[in-house]
């Protein structure tokens, strides 16, 4: 019992992690019995335990240790590449805002989320780098079950972007905004359509379009690196960006990280075109076909060449 409350605790607490005389008062255990659920679980590589104060320690699960290099994601088969890119440790996120914030802070080192999202707080944070394109297109609209030109989507997305610039062709009257893929399925009893990504899209038994039909491809995500890391650390920065655009996808991995079965791994993977070349002229184009007014400079600003 106090194993897991420990667990649920360094959860919550995520980068900020425990004192481990904070767990012996929230659990209510003794302090030997906290002790040995931490050795515990430090031998079995799920925390990271420093020495801060004393003869006291703070205490972290492991993926959100200050020791180990974090590459935060969203729940999609678009990041197989960098699931197998190499031993980081992988956080995934429900929420791109969250997601991209946490990359601003510098919580986390790496960030592959919306490429709108990032532009959007690169050019006001100023705090990360866009290093390239993780994949174009994986992605579309799945009907629902009423016809009100209500369209669900996360916001300031790829999804957004892309009902934004052919809401005139869906009939689109108004956007319910969700914060995770499992608000876009939820709300198809309530809505005209919801606009989601790979696997999702797939898994989604109704009438369905992928956007690549209805708008062309487009870049989805992008990846993007916090600036004091890159200053600090541009080798590993190169290494990650290189093993990226080389390695052989493990879908075993990818499946065990994102929480789906293997297969679909391996099947919605062909939605996506990984690492595609765009410009900054086609980036500002296809952003601006959604209505986001973004200029060349602006853009170019929130870019690195690796």
């Amino acid at each position: 019992m106090f194993e897991e409350m420990v667990v649920e605790i360094l959860k919550g607490r995520k980068f900020d992690g425990a004192l481990q005389t904070e767990l012996v008062e929230i659990t209510g255990a003794s302090k030997s019995r906290i002790s040995e659920i931490l050795t515990k679980l430090e031998k079995e590589g799920r925390i990271v335990r420093k020495k801060e104060t004393g003869k006291n320690y703070r205490v972290w699960l492991r993926e959100y240790s200050e020791s180990r290099i974090k590459v935060g994601i969203l729940r999609a088969t678009e990041y197989v590449k960098l699931i197998s890119a190499g031993d980081y440790e992988f956080i995934v996120y429900s929420n791109a805002l969250e997601l991209t914030r946490d990359l601003a802070l510098g919580r986390i080192e790496f960030a592959a989320s919306p490429i709108i999202t990032q532009v959007m707080l690169g050019i006001t944070m100023k705090s990360f780098k866009i290093a390239g394109i993780v994949a174009e297109n994986g992605s579309g609209v799945v009907f629902g079950d009423k016809t009100n030109g209500v369209f669900a989507t996360t916001e300031m997305s790829a999804m957004e972007m892309n009902l934004r610039a052919i809401r005139n062709r869906l009939g689109v009257r108004e956007f319910k905004y969700c914060d995770s893929a499992e608000c876009l399925v939820s709300s198809l009893e309530s809505v005209n359509g919801s606009a989601i990504w790979e696997p999702y899209f797939t898994i989604a038994e109704r009438h369905k379009i992928p956007f690549s039909e209805m708008a062309g491809d487009f870049p989805c995500c992008s990846l993007a690196v916090n600036l004091s890391f890159l200053k600090e650390s541009e080798e590993d920065v190169e290494m990650f960006i290189r093993n990226t655009r080389k390695v052989v996808s493990n879908y075993e991995k990818a499946s065990r990280v994102l929480g789906f079965d293997e297969d679909v791994v391996k099947k919605t993977v062909k939605s996506y075109k990984f690492n595609p070349d765009y410009s900054v002229e086609e980036i500002c184009r296809i952003i601006g076909k959604s209505g986001f007014e973004i200029s060349k400079k602006s853009l170019e600003s929130v870019f690195i060449e690796i």
